[in-house]
């Protein structure tokens, strides 16, 4: 491929991979590098030289061990990439994104039902982190995570139905933060976070990330690139029937609705839709009948929406998560063997259906992040 480039069309290419290499490894030395990326010693140190220089990667002293210790390079955190907006139908979690790829929550609010509350709450927020954070220049973006249809390329919300928000211009609307707004739906920032730090979607021709939260949603991707459709509507897997009778596999999968079945045994305090989740979760390990009865159904339904995606797509892997990030950890032995009832063993052979390798925040905030990176690194 190099052969084709001009040198200052390699030298780019090169600074490129050898910045995306400790992006995604985390931290290493030259000779590190130079294994991996089969380049010249001396055009591994032009290069960490010229990174380091522009302020993208920093020294962060030498590896440990008895032998000489070589210096350890990584990626700078001097300044943030990434303000992010997670937005959900109950709560809008707020977090800015490193170049090494972290992340750090600032704060979480209860999302308002109205768009221009909504936008208030953000100018507030963004106003505290531009005090307390370095921005760097044609680098730092503001994205927004929501649970709706997105035209990404016109940074418009098209409809985001749990929220009662449509036809929203994110570029116009929040054009006084001085930044570039980036807008993506929920579960396609999941999977691009999966894709960049998860070798099996990595490497996969295509997989599915079925989305779980107040509605459910979902992702598709082809030799690593996003799906999103002719007018953005791949892969919304919660509004497709699933008897023709405007029974929309949101009504089944939406854990919202799951807990408000179970509300006599979880509650309905101020608990989050998770903690809600997770008592369930005890529950059903308790033996308690009722209980199992309402999770047996959902898991039903579960395993015919896997059933459809495995016969629709036949993805090398297929990631769950969202609000909840260990349903196949939890249940995947009872999904299996639903699937097992109703599917040939040919058609399921080698797919792999896994959580979420985030465990403790949605992995679309991750995916916000990671969204800034790769557009970074495409135009570097």
């Amino acid at each position: 491929m190099h052969s084709k480039l001009n040198p200052v069309s390699m030298k780019r290419e090169n600074k490129r991979m050898i910045l995306r290499y400790l992006v995604e490894k985390g931290q290493s030395s030259r000779v590190e590098i130079a294994q991996h990326t089969k380049l010249a010693q001396s055009a591994i140190w032009r290069i960490i030289g010229e990174l380091t220089s522009d302020g993208l990667i920093e020294n962060r002293g030498f590896s440990t061990g008895k032998r000489r210790k070589p210096v350890i390079y990584a990626p700078a955190r001097s300044f943030i990439t990434s303000v992010i907006y997670n937005v959900e139908v109950l709560e809008t979690l707020v977090a800015v994104g490193f170049l090494d790829g972290s992340w750090k929550l600032i704060e979480r609010f209860p999302t308002p039902s109205g768009f221009e509350l909504f936008k208030e709450k953000v100018m507030k927020s963004f106003e505290n982190i531009a005090m307390n954070h370095t921005f760097r220049e044609n680098i730092t973006k503001v994205v927004f995570s929501l649970p709706g249809m997105v035209n990404y390329e016109k940074k418009i919300l098209i409809y985001a139905p749990n929220l009662k928000w449509k036809n929203i211009d994110f570029k116009k609307t929040f054009e006084d933060l001085k930044l570039e707004v980036f807008v993506e739906n929920d579960a396609n920032l999941s999977l691009m976070a999966e894709q960049f730090f998860s070798r099996d979607v990595k490497r996969s021709k295509v997989a599915f990330f079925l989305y779980f939260g107040e509605g459910i949603g979902g992702a598709i991707s082809v030799n690593g690139s996003i799906v999103r459709g002719k007018n953005s509507a791949a892969g919304e897997i919660g509004h497709v029937t699933l008897d023709g009778n405007n029974s929309e596999v949101e009504r089944f999968l939406s854990v919202v609705r799951l807990v408000d079945k179970a509300r006599i045994w979880v509650g309905s305090g101020e608990n989050s839709l998770r903690e809600k989740f997770q008592h369930l979760r005890r529950l059903w390990f308790s033996g308690q009948d009722d209980v199992r009865k309402v999770l047996q159904d959902y898991l039903h339904h579960v395993a015919i929406v896997l059933r459809n995606i495995i016969y629709l797509l036949n993805p090398d892997v297929i990631v769950l998560g969202g609000l909840i990030n260990d349903i196949y950890e939890t249940f995947g032995s009872h999904i299996t063997r639903e699937l097992e009832m109703n599917m040939q063993k040919e058609i399921m052979a080698e797919i792999l259906i896994r959580d979420s390798i985030f465990k403790e925040v949605p992995p679309s905030l991750v995916g916000g992040n990671i969204l800034v990176i790769e557009d970074f690194l495409r135009t570097l």
